[in-house]
């Protein structure tokens, strides 16, 4: 974690220059101009070093065969998988290098398809609607000035969800009717001028008319909000404000703010900065990263890190009842976090280490897993048996078994993989995108290159 990283950004403006979010334009509306606008200008050309011969001949040979493919189907291509029928248990993952998605049997965990997008996700909306027994068929990736939503089956954009801040994180609530999104961030504890951060709830039912319109929003002071978790019951949300040393307690419906809690004591001479959080799925817990340290200001006190466990079994007064620290065997600062379904175990991602496994029937650190480079997200796959863990530096995703606690299988996609979000819909195919997906991985880019907000080494709160 470096002291130029916001809440996911770099430099860009952290503020709506309205101070509000406009509803969402319809499908096939062009894009306002705002969200590239916020994007990071200064974003790593991943072949800048030149590009890997081997991934050079496996590139050419996909395209070939793709292209091929093209000709004699006139552009419809196999994804690797059908639109209907029976659950498919599926990992999508982003990778900000190139801007395509690799598509992933969660079943035989190998590679199906990599289609191009021509933008990426880094914390994708994925903790529920997401499970075997979903329906949900609705992607929600986390851009540079607001989120985009795609679906799954023919990767199209539905609706852009604009709100004027550079970080934004997403998550669906378990019913899939609402996406809340916590905006603004921050890189110090102070505003400049009258600066403002804000919340919002968004219709994510698609046989709503409403779907994609903010349906309620929440402008909060300077606070730094820079993520947002749910119970299991779509209730209530947890959204963690780095600057405010807080965690918020939200009702979903009303969307209010019913509680705010201190993040607690730091354990240096800085502060807590609270920055990323995530709920257990039976609600009991919720995960806490703290970067402790200083942000921005003068002394800068280097950031340690800690993970903070808390009781949310009555989500309106959650309880800190543990702290990780390095002391503990905490070996950095993790970026975020999941928690097992069984509530033994959560898995910390931190960058330069591996993933952490804390036990958290003992609430104690357990170990570090080597997943063969850096990574700093994850997803459960549908089954939630196995977490999938995007690996930026190594172009492949690390597949961690929870019943063994280690890692059981890598899978190769395409440059820089970042977030990744689980689905049990697959794409139906489109052999002109897998074309521009292969020449991607080339080095060849296609469009905007619209960036997430994580980009590179900047994407973490606080």
């Amino acid at each position: 974690m470096t002291d130029d990283c916001g809440c996911g950004g770099t430099d860009a403006a952290s503020r709506p220059a309205e101070g509000k979010a406009e509803p969402n334009p319809s499908a096939g509306t062009a894009r306002p101009a705002k969200g590239s606008d916020l994007a990071n200008d200064d974003r790593r050309n991943p072949f800048g070093e030149g590009i890997d011969r081997r991934r050079l001949l496996k590139g050419s040979g996909a395209v070939g065969a793709t292209a091929a493919l093209a000709g004699c189907s006139g552009g419809g291509g196999s994804g690797g998988g059908g639109g209907g029928g029976d659950p498919a248990p599926t990992v999508f993952v982003f990778n900000n290098g190139d801007r395509t998605v690799s598509v992933i049997d969660a079943e035989s965990d190998e590679v199906l398809t990599s289609v191009y997008l021509d933008t990426t996700a880094s914390f994708p909306a994925n903790q529920y609607a997401t499970g075997i027994d979903d329906d949900h068929d609705v992607l929600w990736l986390n851009v540079a000035g607001g989120v985009r939503a795609f679906d799954q089956r023919t990767l199209e954009e539905l609706a852009y969800v604009e709100t004027g801040y550079g970080p934004n994180y997403p998550n669906v609530t378990p019913d899939g009717d609402h996406l809340l999104i916590a905006s603004g961030g921050t890189t110090g504890m102070e505003a400049e001028g009258d600066e403002s951060h804000a919340l919002f709830r968004v219709d994510a039912d698609r046989d709503s008319d409403a779907f994609g319109e903010v349906t309620a929003e929440i402008e909060t002071s300077y606070v730094g909000p820079c993520d947002v978790t749910l119970g299991p019951n779509g209730d209530y949300a947890f959204v963690v404000d780095v600057a405010d040393e807080a965690i918020r307690v939200l009702s979903v419906d009303p969307f209010e703010v019913v509680n705010r809690v201190d993040a607690g004591e730091p354990i240096t001479e800085g502060n807590v900065l609270p920055f990323m959080c995530t709920a257990s799925f039976d609600g009991e817990l919720l995960l806490v990263e703290n970067g402790e340290g200083t942000l921005g200001g003068e002394p800068e006190v280097p950031r340690v890190g800690s993970e903070s466990v808390w009781d949310v079994s009555d989500p309106e007064n959650p309880e800190e009842i543990a702290k990780i620290t390095r002391d503990d065997g905490l070996p950095s600062a993790p970026i975020t976090s999941e928690v097992a379904p069984d509530n033994t175990a959560a898995y910390l991602f931190i960058p330069g280490e591996g993933v952490g496994v804390v036990d958290l029937e003992a609430n104690e650190y357990e170990t570090t897993l080597d997943v063969g480079g850096d990574s700093i997200s994850g997803a459960w796959g549908p089954n939630r048996e196995k977490l999938y863990v995007p690996v930026q530096d190594a172009n492949h995703v690390a597949v961690i078994d929870h019943a063994s606690r280690e890692v059981v299988a890598t899978v190769d996609v395409n440059q820089a993989p970042t977030g990744a979000v689980a689905g049990t819909v697959r794409p139906e195919g489109d052999a002109v995108s897998s074309v521009r997906a292969s020449l991607a991985s080339l080095g060849i880019a296609f469009g905007e290159m619209e960036a997430s907000w994580c980009m590179d080494d900047h994407c973490y709160c606080g």
